[in-house]
């Protein structure tokens, strides 16, 4: 569904298309209006870059790394102006699995041993995460429960290591922005990553529960 309509004003760049989620890409020049926002299917929205939004006369200040649930069942929502000098980028993931069926209890929080994380949202249809990994540190083993993707509020260089495959670094820089889709890991696989560049790692994790 990659003509799914969020923003009537702005087209959404495709990051991420399967049958479980559409995620898109949005950026707001200063000036900008989102156009009338629609909710076509239960979605998340993530800033990746924040700003002032002004909207029915009332300007709210979205941080990098905030996050706001929008369910297909709520109304349409007035337009959005980028009221602020710089632009704003938005990630959209748009949940396409069918909804009604109860979470899976045993689909639950990402537990990093080394790091704490702050939990951003949790409903009956996903669990949201942030972590923020500085240079040299590791994660610790941890497991990956199925259905879960990453969105990179910073990005940075990562390195993995497992009990089958030792450390190495990622063939690809992570940029800002960068979306993916995680495979499924058992807590004894002994997987773990870590920040192996000179700068802070910001990463949100949505896993789904249904």
């Amino acid at each position: 569904m990659t003509n799914l309509i969020t923003f009537a004003a702005l087209r959404g760049e495709v990051l991420l298309d399967n049958d479980r989620v559409l995620v898109q890409q949005f950026v707001l020049p200063p000036g900008g209006s989102t156009g009338v926002q629609s909710h076509p299917t239960d979605q998340l929205l993530v800033f990746i870059r924040g700003g002032v939004l002004t909207s029915n006369g009332r300007s709210t200040l979205w941080k990098e790394g905030r996050v706001q649930w929008r369910a297909a069942d709520s109304r349409s929502d007035a337009p959005m102006v980028n009221s602020g000098g710089t632009a704003i980028e938005m990630v959209c993931v748009s949940l396409m699995g069918p909804r009604g069926v109860a979470p899976n209890p045993a689909w639950g929080y990402l537990n990093y041993p080394n790091i704490p994380g702050e939990d951003l949202l949790e409903n009956d249809r996903v669990i949201v995460q942030r972590f923020k990994v500085d240079p040299g540190r590791w994660e610790g083993a941890h497991g990956h429960h199925p259905n879960t993707l990453f969105i990179h509020i910073k990005g940075g260089q990562w390195a993995a290591r497992s009990k089958s495959e030792p450390e190495r670094a990622s063939p690809k820089y992570s940029e800002t922005g960068t979306v993916g889709w995680m495979p499924a890991f058992d807590i004894s696989d002994g997987h773990e990553s870590g920040n192996i560049g000179t700068e802070p790692i910001d990463l949100v994790w949505v896993q789904l529960r249904q």
